[in-house]
């Protein structure tokens, strides 16, 4: 394998889903390819960045301390939310390059619909809320605790404002097949 290539661990994959979408006696081909905006919108994807950014503050606040315990456990938070993000590219990126393998058009319509639904599942950050929970907090209280408190009420509030105006999967995947 050349220097600084990985092995491409979708190939099999990708072929089981061309062989399969080869035998089908039909196929509806979908002409417009789900794009990011289409599936998972902007807002959501707007959310996502700001919790990120936000969940990492209380992290480098704290590798801002004297105290080893809290620079311990700001740098343990850093990581998991490396981890948490890459994580998420990683599975956004599964459900936006997969190809569509659809029978009919009733198929094709819920491929799109658990595409949206799985996207924005993604972008919801539960594990980024409670991670400075369970890193941060144990080594130090004060002013921190009641601004990571806020900040998770504050982002439920955005998460809960964004789901009402955004339409619904259904929607979405009508909208898309209405274009077809």
């Amino acid at each position: 394998m050349p220097k600084g290539t990985t092995p491409d661990t979708d190939r099999p994959v990708r072929q089981a889903d061309r062989r399969a979408a080869a035998t089908l006696p039909r196929r509806a081909a979908h002409p417009v390819r789900l794009g990011r905006r289409t599936v998972i919108g902007g807002p959501r994807v707007l959310f996502a960045v700001a919790t990120f950014a936000g969940a990492t503050s209380p992290a480098v606040g704290f590798l801002t301390k004297q105290d080893p315990t809290a620079r311990y456990a700001a740098l343990v938070l850093l990581i998991g939310l490396c981890g948490v993000a890459a994580g998420t590219v990683v599975q956004l990126r599964h459900v936006l390059v997969r190809p569509v393998v659809a029978d009919d058009e009733g198929s094709l319509t819920a491929d799109v619909v658990l595409r949206v639904e799985d996207a924005r599942d993604v972008a919801t950050p539960g594990v980024v809320w409670c991670l400075p929970t369970v890193s941060v907090f144990g080594a130090g209280l004060g002013w921190w605790t009641a601004a990571w408190l806020g900040f998770v009420l504050l982002s439920v509030i955005v998460l809960a404002l964004i789901t009402a105006r955004t339409a619904r999967s259904s929607t979405v995947a009508r909208n898309v097949m209405s274009v077809r």
